[in-house]
């Protein structure tokens, strides 16, 4: 005989499944990528981050996404530019942008930090510059980390994103991450995670 106990938590167990399956429907019909972005526009570079003179533009291209990400330290930027350990900063440059003295780094036009664990790539933060109208910039992030993890002999790309936020969810899955799981009342505001992950080691 299963116990109350137990069939309380066999019912939350379906319910999050239930979850999933209501998440997997909703953007069934967006499109994959099939391949990575091999082929980066010509006025593209995609590259780690390793100038601290980027710090502040590197802030405020992740503060414009401060609702999704929440606050980041100048201070921790400027440890992840300089000591790259577990934790790395990788740009997108726009090289048909000139600089001046008053926009000397307005050529970084998106940001990702990411961290390397023992199996797998974990995605932490991705925003582009709002002043940039290319839609398309955040798939060359996931190509390099494609790179990157296979060349590491990484198993996957890992990704948390809030579930209130479909644009995120989208984007995921349009460039081919699955749905691992929910990870409930996880953040400070009590929201949702969506566990998210793209194999590339099978």
């Amino acid at each position: 005989m299963v116990s109350k106990q137990n069939e309380e938590l066999l019912t939350k167990q379906q319910a999050m499944l239930f979850r999933i399956y209501d998440l997997y429907k909703k953007f069934e019909n967006e499109i994959i990528s099939d391949k990575p972005t091999d082929n980066v526009k010509v006025n593209l570079t995609v590259d780690h981050i390793v100038d601290v003179d980027y710090v502040d533009k590197v802030q405020e291209i992740l503060l414009s996404y401060s609702n999704i990400w929440g606050f980041v330290h100048k201070s921790s930027i400027k440890q992840w530019i300089i000591r790259p350990k577990t934790i790395r900063i990788v740009g997108i440059f726009d090289q048909n942008i000139t600089k001046n003295d008053l926009n000397e780094y307005n050529d970084l036009i998106g940001v990702m930090v990411y961290g390397e664990k023992p199996s797998y790539l974990k995605i932490n933060y991705i925003a582009v510059d709002k002043k940039n109208k290319d839609n398309t910039l955040g798939k060359y992030f996931i190509s390099f980390l494609e790179n990157r993890g296979i060349e590491m002999e990484k198993r996957k790309i890992y990704a948390e994103v809030p579930e209130s936020n479909e644009n995120g969810l989208r984007f995921f899955v349009k460039n081919g991450f699955v749905i691992e799981g929910i990870l409930k009342n996880h953040t400070r505001g009590n929201k949702d995670l969506v566990l998210m992950a793209k194999y590339i080691g099978w």
